[in-house]
């Protein structure tokens, strides 16, 4: 007999058949591109925003290349598309790098002070590894951070207005109880290793603000987990209004193929209004920087209706709570010419307006991971061996219609 849990998540996954959904434009920035800072241009598909004042969008690399181990300047980077005919022609306009509350440029670094209570270099430089970004109505930029986890506030030129510390439940601690922001395996709770709050959207309201991490919490089972965390905060206080769990898919979608929990992430959220969110889901399958790379199977966009699940805040236990509905709008490798063409690291959408009630209109682009021979960093060439591969940034406009809600 099923458990309690089992029955729930079977019951949020079921979907219906796939909305139509077609590509109707794409393009791609060259690997070896440089901004206007002199650096590669890499990372551009970790998250990716319209600004509605100048057109442009916003895209955010991570904390660079090599996992943390070259010292990056995190940036935003503006780029031009193209949305008119088929070819995005995407252009680099302008990288703008983040600073602190002194002006200092952050690090892509993982942070090596033990005694800070925010992610921090022992030079007092702060480390930044941001995974998502919004604009907001004011026009302000808010971005997300792994390391914290956190969820920054800054101004069009980098600079910081604020830093929004997560829940306690989300703080990276190890068993005696210190906060650990290093890339360490001794974590029991809060977030796992490079597994924060990878996707985040304003809500229409413009007063909320959704994050999703990428994997459950170490207390929750980390990778293993068949859930992870869609928090819901108020904008105005930082303080959480709802929770809710969201339910990995166990089978590759549309077939009965299953996959590993452990091999699936959530990436990007955008907002289709106040309780049905679009979830960019993946694998890890895909163009990686090898010769011989699986070919992509999994980068889905699923509906997250969030109007019949539990806000787990009230409810009081996550494990009777009803988790998260899901419907699949569609999984890019099946609407694709050549899926083994795609990146493996699928994690920004966006919603191009105007949002029509039957149908959307979106940008989908994947996170290139750097992958180019010879990287440009700060006036330096640093050879890069894991590119064996030259993997350009990628970006698509989809064009879907919305099935009726469930």
């Amino acid at each position: 007999m099923k458990s309690f849990l089992s029955l729930l998540l079977s019951l949020a996954l079921l979907q219906s058949a796939r909305a139509d959904s077609v590509v109707i434009a794409s393009g791609s920035i060259p690997s070896d591109t440089r901004d206007n800072l002199g650096d590669t241009v890499g990372g551009l598909g970790s998250g990716i925003a319209h600004d509605p004042e100048s057109g442009l969008f916003f895209c955010i690399p991570d904390r660079g290349a090599g996992d943390g181990t070259i010292d990056y300047r995190p940036r935003y980077v503006k780029v031009r598309l193209d949305l008119q005919g088929d070819d995005l022609n995407p252009q680099v306009v302008e990288a703008v790098l983040f600073r602190d509350e002194e002006g200092r440029e952050m690090s892509g670094l993982i942070p090596d002070d033990p005694n800070s209570e925010i992610p921090r270099l022992k030079d007092g430089r702060t480390c930044l590894d941001p995974e998502a970004i919004a604009v907001a109505p004011d026009g302000t930029l808010y971005v997300t951070d792994e390391y914290g986890p956190l969820l920054y506030q800054f101004a069009r030129d980098g600079k910081i207005i604020r830093r929004i510390v997560l829940p306690e439940m989300f703080r990276p601690r190890r068993a005696d109880g210190r906060i650990d922001f290093t890339n360490t395996e001794k974590l029991v709770h809060g977030r796992a290793v490079n597994q924060g709050p990878e996707g985040m959207c304003l809500l229409p309201d413009g007063k909320s603000v959704a994050l999703i991490f990428q994997s459950g919490l170490m207390q929750d089972g980390a990778k293993k987990s068949p859930t992870t965390n869609l928090l819901i905060l108020d904008l105005a206080s930082g303080k959480p209004t709802a929770l809710y769990a969201y339910p990995f898919s166990t089978v590759v979608p549309e077939t009965s193929e299953p996959q590993d929990l452990d091999s699936v992430s959530v990436n990007d959220l955008a907002a289709l209004s106040q309780t049905r969110l679009l979830v960019l889901e993946r694998d890890n399958r895909g163009r990686n920087g090898s010769l011989d790379y699986p070919a992509a199977r999994n980068k889905a966009v699923w509906i997250a209706d969030l109007s019949m699940a539990t806000n787990i805040l009230d409810h009081g236990s996550a494990a009777t709570a009803r988790p998260v509905a899901k419907t699949l709008l569609f999984n890019l490798p099946a609407i694709v010419p050549d899926p083994k063409r795609l990146a493996a690291k699928w994690e920004g959408i966006v919603i191009v307006p105007p949002l029509h009630p039957s149908m959307v209109t979106l940008l989908m682009t994947a996170d290139n991971d750097f992958l180019t021979p010879i990287l440009h960093i700060d006036g330096k060439d640093i050879p890069f061996p894991r590119a064996q591969d030259s993997v350009e940034s990628q970006f698509f406009k989809i064009r879907s219609s919305l099935p009726e809600k469930p």
